[in-house]
């Protein structure tokens, strides 16, 4: 099926339909994503941050209410935001929220208790490549140059990335094996009750539900 520009917006009546970011390092020595998953007017929303030294800092609104226009969410304490700047080629990304830094990353997965501390991603995402069909959904190869603030002062990110898109189901990552144990691990909880694990490599984020 061929893609049309207005694939890079919402599809109304959809039942699901979500769009992942992932950026890192070309050595793999830090990482960041976002990821946004609507059903109506409710949403879950991550966002994180892997850097080699320092503890996971991870985002997460799960089961939000109240979707503003386009794709603004705007939950108390928290805002994010995305929006197409010329379809397939740039998209940009932000937020301002509180995240939590966390000791382990297993934590993710439970109440995510860990050191609040305020952040904001400033993401410009560019194509490396055109856009490949993937069942109810497309995925892309780009290049992020991303600005996130921290409390200690702003940490710069630029280097390979990737995205998907998919309407109608969710996306979950079929990693081939469980990247536990080994590179920056980044993983996330769904609002559904299923744990992600994710991992940086070389190569990427690598996934699976765990």
């Amino acid at each position: 099926m061929t893609l049309h520009a207005g694939d890079e917006d919402p599809h109304p009546g959809a039942a699901v339909e979500a769009w992942w970011f992932w950026g890192w390092a070309p050595d793999a020595s830090a990482g960041c994503y976002v990821g946004l998953e609507c059903t109506g007017a409710r949403y879950d929303y991550w966002a994180g941050l892997v850097r080699r030294g320092h503890r996971y800092l991870y985002v997460a609104e799960l089961d939000g209410r109240g979707r503003r226009g386009g794709l603004e969410i705007k939950p108390p304490e928290m805002w994010a935001d995305q929006h197409c700047d010329e379809p397939f080629v740039q998209r940009s990304l932000g937020n301002e929220a509180h995240g939590v830094v966390l000791d382990d990353p297993d934590e993710a997965w439970g109440r995510a208790y860990g050191e609040r501390v305020p952040v904001s991603f400033d993401l410009e995402w560019y194509a490396a490549d055109r856009p490949e069909r993937d069942g109810d959904g497309y995925h892309q190869c780009g290049h992020i140059d991303a600005v996130i603030e921290l409390a200690e002062g702003a940490f710069t990110l630029r280097g390979p990335a990737h995205r998907v898109h998919r309407w109608g189901s969710p996306h979950l990552p079929e990693g081939p094996v469980s990247p536990t144990g080994w590179g920056l691990r980044a993983p996330y909880r769904r609002s559904d009750g299923r744990c992600v694990d994710q991992v940086l490599t070389t190569e990427g984020f690598m996934g699976r539900v765990h």
